[in-house]
C-alpha cells in the first residue's frame, strides 16, 4: 500500500520530482565521476526518453511531431554528412549529439505537457520544483564549504566556491546558479511570509558573489536592479500601492545592488581579472620592448610588415607559440603558425592571445574553413576535437561550427520565434502580459541566451539545459492567447 502511495505521488508530481532531483544528480556526478562519464548523465538521458514516451502516449499532436521532425532533421543531416565525408569518430559524435539534443527535445515535450497534471498545473509544479532545487543547491554549497570539500570555481588560482561540482561542470554550475537566482528573486518579490522574502536576497548575494564568475556577477546586478525597477513601474502603471513587505524587499535589493558594485574589488572574479591583466600586460610589454630594441614599433606595423620583416616575424612566431602552447597547443601541431597569425590579424594583444576560448574558436574556424560546402552547411563532426581542451566553451559558436549554417539558423529562428510571441502578447494583451511572473520569464530567458554566448552549458549540458527547456515551455505557455491557454 505504501509503495502504491509513493507511485501515485510521483505520477501526480512528476515535474516537481524531476526538477528537484537535478541538484542531487549533480552531487551524484561529483561523487561518481570517472573517465567513462557519470551515472547522473545516464539517468538524465533515461529521463528524456521517459518524457518523450509520456508525450507520445498522452499529449502527442501535429505540433509535437513537426517540432521533433525539425530537431531530427538538423542532427540527421549532420550525421549523414559525417558518413559522406568519412567519420573520424562516430561514437564521439553520437554521444555529443545525445547531450545537445536534450534541450530542444525536453523543451518541446514540456510545451506539450504543460496542461497535464492531476494536482495543479505543470506551471505550479515547475515553480515549486525550481524553489526546491534552489534550496537544495544552496544547501549543497553550504555543506561543501563547511566540510571544505567544494570545487574551486578557478581551480589553479583556488578562487571561488562551486560546491560539489565536477571540474568540467564549473561554468555549467554558474549558469544553473544564475537561472535559479532569477526565480529566487521572483519568490522574494511575490506574496509569501515576510521573513522568508527578506532573507532570500542576501542569500542570493552570497551565493552569486562567492561563485565568482562573470555570469553570476552580471546576473546579480540584473536581478538587484531589474526587479525593483519593474515592480515600481508596474505599481505606477496600475496606480497601485506597493505593499509594505514588498517595499522592504525592493529596498533591500537596491542596497545589495550598490553593495555588489562596492565589494567587487574583493571578489574572486576581480582577483581573477587582476591576475590575468597583470600576466597579459607583462607578456605584451616585454614583447613590445623586444621589438622596439630592433628599431620597430610593433603597434604601427601592418600584418604584412610583421610577416615580411625577418627579425620581427621570427620573434612574433615565438611570441605566438608561447600563447598557443598555453591555450590550444594542438593548433601548432595542425596548422602553420603563420596561419594563426593571419587568423588573428597579427594582433599582439596578450589579452586576445591568452584567451583560451578565443583560441578554441580559432581552431574550430580553421576546421570549418577547410571543410567542403555541405559540411559547412551541416557542421563538422565532434571527432575533430581530439582532446577535451579543444571543445568550444561558447554554445552559440559550438552550434554554428558543429551543426553548420542550417543548425545555427534553426536555433536562431527558434529563439526569435519565441521573442516574436512575447512581442505579439505585449501588443495584443499588454495588461495581462505585464506581470512580475512574465518579467521573471523574460529576464531569465534573455539571461540564458546571453549565458549561452559566454559559456558552453545552456545548450549542451543536460544539467543546465533542462532549465532553459523549462523556461522555454513557460514562455511558450505565457504567450499563448488567453483562449488557447489550458485551464488548470
Amino acid at each position: 500500500m505504501k509503495e502504491n502511495n509513493i507511485q501515485t505521488l510521483v505520477r501526480k508530481y512528476w515535474m516537481i520530482v524531476l526538477i528537484a532531483a537535478q541538484p542531487l544528480l549533480d552531487v551524484l556526478a561529483f561523487w561518481t565521476a570517472s573517465e567513462s562519464g557519470t551515472a547522473a548523465g545516464v539517468i538524465r538521458l533515461l529521463c528524456m526518453v521517459a518524457v518523450v514516451f509520456t508525450v507520445l502516449l498522452k499529449r502527442r499532436s501535429k505540433g509535437f511531431f513537426f517540432a521533433m521532425a525539425v530537431v531530427a532533421t538538423v542532427f540527421a543531416l549532420h550525421t549523414v554528412n559525417g558518413f559522406r565525408v568519412g567519420y573520424m569518430n562516430l561514437r564521439a559524435d553520437i554521444l555529443y549529439i545525445s547531450k545537445v539534443v536534450y534541450m530542444p527535445v525536453m523543451a518541446i515535450c514540456f510545451c506539450c505537457l504543460y496542461g497535464d497534471g492531476e494536482n495543479g498545473t505543470i506551471e505550479n509544479q515547475i515553480l515549486k520544483g525550481i524553489m526546491i532545487s534552489a534550496g537544495l543547491t544552496g544547501l549543497v554549497i553550504v555543506l561543501s564549504a563547511v566540510t571544505d570539500t567544494y570545487t574551486y570555481t578557478y581551480t589553479i588560482e583556488k578562487l571561488g566556491i562551486s560546491g560539489w561540482v565536477i571540474d568540467s561542470n564549473r561554468c555549467c554550475h554558474s549558469d544553473i546558479l544564475s537561472t535559479l537566482a532569477v526565480f529566487t528573486a521572483y519568490f522574494a518579490v511575490k506574496d509569501g511570509k515576510t521573513w522568508v522574502r527578506v532573507l532570500l536576497p542576501p542569500l542570493l548575494f552570497a551565493a552569486l558573489i562567492t561563485n565568482g564568475t562573470t555570469a553570476c556577477f552580471l546576473t546579480l546586478l540584473a536581478i538587484m536592479a531589474g526587479f525593483p525597477l519593474f515592480t515600481i513601474f508596474l505599481g505606477f502603471l496600475r496606480k497601485e500601492k506597493i505593499e509594505k513587505a514588498t517595499r522592504i524587499v525592493l529596498l533591500e535589493m537596491a542596497a545589495l545592488f550598490v553593495l555588489t558594485i562596492a565589494v567587487y574589488p574583493i571578489t574572486p572574479r576581480y582577483k581573477m581579472e587582476e591576475l590575468e591583466r597583470n600576466s597579459y600586460n607583462d607578456n605584451e610589454e616585454r614583447f613590445a620592448r623586444e621589438i622596439a630594441d630592433l628599431g620597430y614599433d610593433i603597434y604601427s606595423l601592418s600584418l604584412e610588415e610583421k610577416l615580411s620583416i625577418p627579425e620581427v616575424h621570427e620573434r612574433l612566431t615565438v611570441y605566438y607559440i608561447r600563447f598557443i602552447d598555453s591555450t590550444v597547443e594542438t593548433l601548432r601541431q595542425k596548422y602553420d603558425v603563420d596561419r594563426v597569425i593571419r587568423g588573428l590579424n597579427g594582433t599582439v594583444s596578450a589579452k586576445v592571445l591568452g584567451d583560451t576560448r578565443n583560441m578554441k574558436r580559432l581552431n574550430a574556424r580553421f576546421i570549418f574553413e577547410d571543410s567542403d560546402t555541405l559540411t559547412r552547411v551541416f557542421g563538422f563532426e565532434f571527432g575533430h576535437m581530439k582532446n577535451d581542451f579543444e571543445d568550444l566553451e561558447n554554445d552559440w559558436f559550438a552550434i554554428f561550427y558543429y551543426y553548420g549554417y542550417f543548425g545555427f539558423a534553426v536555433y536562431i529562428l527558434a529563439a526569435l520565434f519565441l521573442y516574436g510571441r512575447i512581442l505579439l502578447l505585449l501588443i495584443r494583451e499588454y495588461r495581462r502580459a505585464l506581470t512580475v511572473r512574465n518579467f521573471t520569464l523574460l529576464m531569465c530567458y534573455t539571461l540564458q541566451l546571453g549565458l549561452a554566448y559566454f559559456s558552453g552549458a545552456m545548450m549542451r549540458r543536460p544539467n543546465a539545459s533542462i532549465y532553459l527547456a523549462l523556461v522555454v515551455a513557460m514562455v511558450w505557455h505565457a504567450t499563448c492567447p488567453a483562449a488557447e491557454r489550458k485551464a488548470p
